[in-house]
């Protein structure tokens, strides 16, 4: 938003004398000659003249204070090379941008602001970051994502491309952001860990929807939901660390054109019904239980992100 300059100019010679003739009982008693020919009421007329003309002088800005203050910002040697409306907009958009990262949100934007000239360029850019303290998610091993590491602070890349960030990425974002971390804050740019999901249900059309393109659409939407850049219910992509509900997948199919209602699948030689997420085997004790033992959600550490792991006979079409 702009900045509304304070008008300094709000007093004239009027209201500067009224008040200097107001203070005089309180500072002496002995003044009681307040007429125009009293050498004391002439000296207040003039200073109140000369204090009207120095506010005038200090609400105007000329050029020359401009570009003093713009010297003060970037060092003795600077010169315009632009108008100085233009000088002043630039200094401030610049004073502006962050400088520092203290905070979680500091570190995250420092990130995306790193790429804006990869991005221009169409290189490799960063998409998405995600700040974690506290953590060294480049120590080997899994108990790096529950382990506290003081001092350590993790952040989570995903580039605009679908594909995981390059070393050179990963490289060029901890350069830039070296020189604004703290003092003893360690710093790593690390890209997300993948948790892989499957997604098995049975949707009942309504009456003259076409099977095979209703199948179609519920695999398009569940691939393009969990999709790190495009995913979620925003479409800013599937957030991190966000647990995977077996309620928000029946929500997501159940919008779809010529669903009448989705359910859970059933074995096709047992006949039992199924849950509707699965995991790999040694993942499942991320499968989370209600009182009725039915599957709830899987859960997500805050660096990971969903893998979708779908064939075309998982989403079937059932019949009435």
């Amino acid at each position: 938003m702009p900045l509304h300059l304070v008008n300094l100019d709000d007093l004239t010679w009027e209201k500067l004398n009224a008040e200097a003739r107001s203070l005089i009982p309180s500072t002496s008693r002995e003044w009681t000659n307040f007429n125009p020919s009293d050498p004391g009421i002439t000296l207040l007329e003039l200073f109140a003249y000369i204090s009207e003309g120095l506010m005038y002088e200090l609400n105007r800005i000329s050029n020359n204070n401009v570009i003093a203050f713009l010297r003060l910002i970037h060092g003795p040697g600077w010169q315009p090379k632009r108008s100085l409306a233009e000088e002043k907009r630039a200094a401030v958009l610049d004073l502006r941008r962050p400088q520092r990262a203290i905070t979680a949100q500091d570190f995250e934007n420092l990130t995306l602001a790193t790429s804006e000239n990869r991005e221009r360029s169409h290189l490799e850019s960063v998409a998405r970051a995600k700040c974690i303290f506290q953590r060294n998610l480049q120590s080997p091993g899994p108990t790096a994502q529950v382990n506290e590491a003081p001092g350590h602070v993790s952040i989570v890349i995903v580039p605009n491309r679908r594909s995981l960030a390059s070393t050179a990425l990963l490289r060029s974002v901890r350069h830039a952001l070296e020189p604004a971390r703290l003092l003893t804050t360690r710093i790593h740019v690390v890209r997300p860990r993948f948790v892989t999901v499957s997604v098995r249900m049975t949707i009942v059309p309504t009456q003259g929807t076409d099977p095979a393109s209703l199948q179609d659409d519920a695999l398009a939407q569940i691939q393009k939901f969990f999709d790190p850049l495009d995913g979620g219910f925003d479409g800013e992509g599937w957030p991190f660390g966000k647990h995977v509900y077996v309620s928000e997948v029946y929500q997501l199919l159940d919008r779809l054109p010529g669903v009448n209602y989705v359910t859970r699948s059933r074995h096709p030689y047992t006949g039992k019904e199924i849950d509707e997420l699965a995991v790999a085997p040694v993942e499942e004790e991320r499968l989370r239980w209600n009182k009725l033992r039915e599957l709830e959600a899987i859960e997500l550490l805050p660096d990971e992100l969903v893998s979708l792991w779908i064939d075309r006979s998982d989403i079937t079409i059932g019949t009435k």
